[in-house]
């Protein structure tokens, strides 16, 4: 053991000495680079890049869609996908069920250059339009992409469709009443003979669009043209009031007082007649007082009394 020691001693003093006695005029030799870290780039370079297919967003605008009568609105699902073959977006209506119909199919073009140029980008939308028809509720659209590497990937979203109703304000008090076609007959008349005094209470069936069943009910639904056709105020049409009481008043010319004559009750139409005796000319008046669920109402004729 050491032999061997003491032997590599004098390996190294000999060449010690021989690079002492070197001469002075021998030139360097030159130091040469290694190969193996030229090498190590240029292979990393012609790598092949392998693909990660992924789809990197989908959004969905609006995500609440409103439409209103007689208008539609548009809805588009945008995607944007990373080293994706092609796509497909389709969209599934509130109770399920393909709603998309035809074209959400989309074929991205193969790469134009060589297979170590990175990532492959693409995007795609998709959109459809809806009215008034359209079903209401939560609709889900549907991403379905098959990557370079033939794999599918999926993605969901969601919007809601809704309808923009509006609703006639219904009435905060008493509904409109009117006495209509009110009328002393004859006229003008004799002094002492009889007068006919007649009409018909009606109460407003309508106000807005609103219809109501009848002049107590309060619980209003839409009927729109189909009954509420003409606008008096937004009051509109108009329906008999039964089994109310109607007052006669009368007020002789030259005079400022209206004196009160009797009580008459409408019938089931809504009509009423009663008979008086004409003594001076004068302002025959009808008057329905209402109460807190129908407003008051009155009409007036004037009949000029002959006395010979």
């Amino acid at each position: 053991m050491v032999k061997r020691v003491a032997t590599g001693l004098v390996a190294v003093a000999m060449g010690a000495t021989a690079l002492a006695t070197a001469p002075a005029y021998a030139s360097p030799v030159a130091p040469t680079t290694s190969s193996t870290k030229d090498s190590a780039p240029a292979d990393e370079a012609r790598k092949p890049y392998t693909p990660d297919p992924r789809i990197l967003s989908v959004s969905v605008d609006p995500s609440v869609a409103v439409v209103s009568k007689g208008r539609s609105v548009q809805v588009t699902a945008s995607v944007t996908t990373k080293d994706v073959k092609s796509v497909d977006i389709d969209l599934w209506g509130p109770r399920g069920g393909d709603y998309g119909g035809h074209g959400g199919h989309h074929a991205f073009g193969k790469r134009k250059s060589g297979p170590h140029d990175g990532p492959k980008f693409d995007r795609a939308s998709r959109s459809w339009r809806f009215d008034w028809s359209d079903r209401t509720g939560t609709y889900k659209v549907r991403v379905v992409a098959t990557g370079l590497d033939g794999k599918k990937y999926t993605a969901d979203r969601s919007f809601t469709l809704k309808r923009k109703e509006w609703h006639a304000p219904r009435p905060a008090g008493p509904k409109a009443t009117r006495i209509a076609g009110f009328d002393a007959t004859p006229e003008p008349v004799r002094k002492g003979r009889s007068l006919t005094l007649k009409g018909t209470l009606q109460v407003a069936q309508c106000w807005g669009d609103w219809y109501y069943g009848s002049w107590n009910d309060f619980s209003g639904r839409r009927g729109g043209d189909r009954f509420c056709s003409d606008s008096r105020n937004y009051w509109n049409d108009w329906r008999w009031l039964g089994a109310q009481n109607v007052k006669v008043y009368f007020q002789p010319s030259g005079s400022h007082r209206w004196q009160y004559v009797s009580t008459v009750e409408t019938d089931g139409d809504g009509d009423f007649a009663t008979k008086v005796r004409a003594l001076r000319s004068g302002t025959w008046a009808v008057r329905f007082d209402g109460d807190r669920r129908l407003k008051g109402s009155q009409a007036t004729d004037y009949v000029k009394v002959w006395r010979h």
